[in-house]
């Protein structure tokens, strides 16, 4: 029998089941008008402190080279910082040589390092909003029930509840990054009967919605009901999630960490970055979002990685040790990396295992991970690295590292008379820069457009307008 599926949208409650059902119904209406189109997704991932060669480049490679090379990654292994990627080689595409062009990322990019943008000098760079950035430009183009899920991680302060840093929707125009994992969760999945001092207080989700849920399996086929398991599979995880914070803040178990009530939780760098991803996944998976932007540090130097190391990101940047670890800032920040390259492979593996059309989630899938600093703390952004995860549908070419023509040199000056230990790639003045890139993941999404906000001559420059050929599939 034929399913009216504008009737059944219609029948659910605007409340908690409405809204999460909806992704999934308004994919079967589009399927019965014949105007389904798989959707694509991107998300953003970044972090501070920069990303040196020895976490980006795989081993045994010189970033000194002459001409573009696209070289295989088969054969070679990749750093420490992202080795959890190893398991999606074969959708991985990793670029060294890009110019931060205008942008001045030293002490982290502010909103330049999203827009490609001159963002000012001094603390401005962190507070001048010059225009459009990339993620605000894709969800123009591939829009959702939340246009852009923005989540910050805040490493200076724990009760920091929202920030501006790296997104907007153009000049003067920024968009908040939700730094507390419990009031997006509430933002995006309701409150679910918490006032709005007590998120310890909800109770499982699915339980609101287990009458819509009943209702709607009664109408559907066979894989249809198989792809709305995996949707209230990932309602799922995240209401456990909400339920064991409950648990544990009513047995008193956080007492430690949450002395007066109601205090947010997580607490620590670490445990903020993973509840953050676990939303974001969540978001994509029941078709919430279809870009999200995950910041940590904000976009500046600032605070601790607590749960990893009790040192400021700022003396980490400068090499400086951790005694409690053993370990050189160096160390420390690689396993900072690593953290945020493991749960963005968390959210990768979670995206994998939900079916879509004739294949999973993954394979319409984009995640763009970089430093919002370049390659180094103190960056003039002569090379941007960038690992790109994910081929969105065949549009991106992957597989590959992209050395666009450096030459190497000392890391830029630490302190007066201080030269960062290590060398790093300079990218040549005529190399593509990061607005290059940004115009390439516009085309790859079916925006494509002249350039990404280029100004001055650089409009007239037809290296810096894109998109670029190593990368996009025609």
């Amino acid at each position: 029998m034929t399913i009216n599926r504008r009737t059944l949208l219609q029948q659910f409650s605007v409340g908690a089941g409405g809204m999460l059902l909806t992704p999934f119904l308004q994919k079967l209406e589009a399927q019965e008008r014949g105007t389904y189109r798989t959707p694509k997704r991107v998300v953003f991932v970044l972090f501070g402190n920069g990303f040196p060669e020895f976490g980006s480049v795989p081993t045994g490679v010189s970033l000194e080279v002459q001409e573009t090379q696209q070289i295989p990654l088969d054969q070679h292994e990749l750093p420490f910082d992202i080795e959890p990627f190893k398991p999606y080689k074969d959708r991985l595409a990793i670029l060294h040589g890009l110019r931060g062009g205008r942008v001045m990322p030293y002490h982290g990019g502010g909103f330049g390092a999203l827009s490609g943008l001159f963002n000012g000098a001094g603390t401005e760079r962190f507070t001048k909003v010059a225009g459009e950035s990339i993620d605000a430009a894709i969800a123009r183009k591939l829009p959702g029930i939340f246009p852009i899920l923005n989540l910050g991680i805040d490493p200076g302060s724990a009760s920091t509840q929202a920030h501006y840093c790296s997104s907007a929707w153009g000049p003067g125009r920024p968009i908040a990054s939700q730094c507390r994992p419990e009031l997006a969760y509430q933002s995006l999945f309701g409150s679910i009967g918490a006032t709005k001092n007590d998120f310890a207080s909800r109770r499982n989700l699915l339980d609101l919605m287990s009458g819509d849920i009943k209702k709607l399996e009664a109408n559907l086929t066979g894989i249809e009901r198989e792809q709305l398991d995996h949707h209230i599979a990932a309602l799922e995880a995240l209401s456990k999630r909400e339920s064991n914070l409950s648990n544990k803040f009513e047995a008193g178990t956080l007492a430690e960490s949450a002395p007066q009530l109601p205090s947010p939780f997580p607490v620590t760098w670490k445990d903020t970055v993973t509840a953050q991803f676990d939303i974001a996944a969540s978001a994509l998976a029941v078709g919430l979002t279809n870009v999200v932007t995950i910041t940590s540090e904000l976009c500046a130097i600032r605070g601790k990685y607590s749960g990893i190391s009790d040192v400021t990101t700022h003396q980490l940047g400068h090499d400086d040790p951790d005694k409690e670890l053993n370990l050189q800032g160096f160390k420390v920040l690689a396993l900072t990396r690593r953290h945020m390259a493991e749960r963005t492979a968390a959210l990768l593996e979670k995206l994998k295992s939900t079916p879509e059309d004739s294949g999973t989630m993954l394979d319409n899938t984009l995640v763009v991970f970089m430093s919002d600093s370049a390659e180094t703390q103190h960056s003039a952004a002569n090379n941007w690295p960038f690992v790109l995860l994910g081929n969105l549908g065949g549009r991106i070419r992957t597989n590959q590292l992209v050395l666009y023509p450096m030459r190497e040199h000392r890391l830029g000056d630490q302190r007066p008379g201080e030269v960062m230990k290590g060398f790093g790639g300079k990218g040549l003045s005529s190399n593509p820069t990061i607005n290059t890139l940004y115009n390439t993941l516009l085309h790859a999404v079916g925006d494509p457009r002249p350039h990404f906000n280029l100004i001055g001559a650089d409009r007239e420059n037809p290296a810096l307008a894109g998109p670029l050929k190593e990368l996009l599939v025609a």
